[in-house]
């Protein structure tokens, strides 16, 4: 959302149920200005709200050149201090991230590790790591009470703190037995920060999208915002191929070459019909003014228009989990 249009899409925004709250809207848009002033960024946009357990986090961008290739992310959690979001992380954080399925805990440090797996009976289980409980391979237990519990959900995360981790492994050295937290190994442990990062990538590229034709490519290959671009009318609003993907990842030159009206010069992203699955989607019109399209495998996840002012936004407002279940839904 374009901070310049930020009070035109508030009653948008109350309507696809993601309201941030009006007393909020001035601190934000002062805070943002001051941001794109610091970092001398052509424009500045409020990506949206990830929901957690105790803070959450407000998740911004901005551009210098390309409104595309060159973005650089932002996240606060107080609204007046910005953050750098973590770029170039490596690809094992990002499977592990696509396993979780907890909300976010609003610590920017905190650590989440993945299930140990049992070797004595080949299933997997959870384990809690306290500085008073020392686990073996064969999840006995040393001190304190029992903490060892089974679960059949292979890829159930649980969620500590380092210092939780630090003084586990300690004891262990203390009592010569530091073999049996070998499998608290780093690739299955993730700071939350960079979570917050690999999320806001997935869902970006997923759901970021939009109109035919507000992005225009220019014979040398660079990118710039139609300058005279009023959104879709109501004859296009009801075709998919009019709703285009901007990330660069899905980029597909030639295939959208299908079209009868082809061009070119705005026809070089990936319309959202080919989404999977089919259907994760949806379309509305409120009050025969404000256009909703919500995505459904990201709840939480909405493009709004509003008809009568041209004026069109991405938003996400939801926990940053994905809806697995949503190919047996439909």
């Amino acid at each position: 959302m374009d901070v310049k249009f930020m009070h035109n899409l508030t009653d948008a925004l109350k309507v696809a149920g993601c309201s941030i709250g009006e007393d909020l809207i001035p601190v934000l848009y002062n805070s943002l200005i001051q941001l794109q002033s610091e970092n001398h960024f052509e424009s500045i946009y409020f990506w949206g709200r990830i929901v957690t357990l105790s803070n959450d986090y407000y998740i911004a961008y901005g551009y210098q050149k390309d409104p595309i290739k060159d973005r650089i992310f932002f996240y606060s959690q107080t609204i007046l201090e910005w953050d750098l979001i973590p770029t170039d992380l490596p690809i094992n954080e990002t499977d592990l991230v696509r396993k979780i399925k907890t909300k976010f805990n609003g610590n920017p440090r905190y650590v989440e590790i993945a299930d140990k797996f049992n070797k004595s009976s080949g299933e997997p289980g959870v384990v809690r790591l306290t500085p008073s409980v020392l686990f073996n391979d064969e999840g006995a237990m040393e001190g304190g009470e029992e903490e060892y519990s089974r679960t059949k959900d292979s890829s159930r995360i649980k969620s500590v703190h380092l210092d939780e981790i630090v003084s586990s492994i300690t004891i262990g050295e203390e009592t010569g037995e530091s073999e049996s937290v070998e499998d608290f190994s780093a690739n299955k442990m993730i700071k939350e920060e960079d979570r917050l990062a690999i999320s806001v990538k997935m869902i970006d590229n997923e759901c970021h999208i939009a109109p035919r034709g507000f992005y225009y490519k220019l014979p040398d290959g660079n990118i710039v915002k139609a300058p005279y671009f009023k959104g879709l009318d109501y004859s296009e609003i009801g075709n998919e191929n009019n709703f285009l993907h901007i990330s660069s990842h899905r980029w597909t030159p030639g295939k959208s070459k299908q079209r009868l009206d082809y061009n070119g010069s705005i026809d070089f992203l990936q319309p959202i019909d080919k989404d999977i699955p089919k259907g994760c989607w949806t379309t509305r019109i409120v009050s025969n003014r404000y256009l909703i399209k919500h995505n459904l495998l990201w709840p939480g996840a909405v493009f709004l228009q509003d008809m009568n002012l041209g004026i069109h936004s991405f938003f996400y407002n939801g926990d940053g989990v994905k809806n697995l279940d949503l190919p047996f839904m439909i």
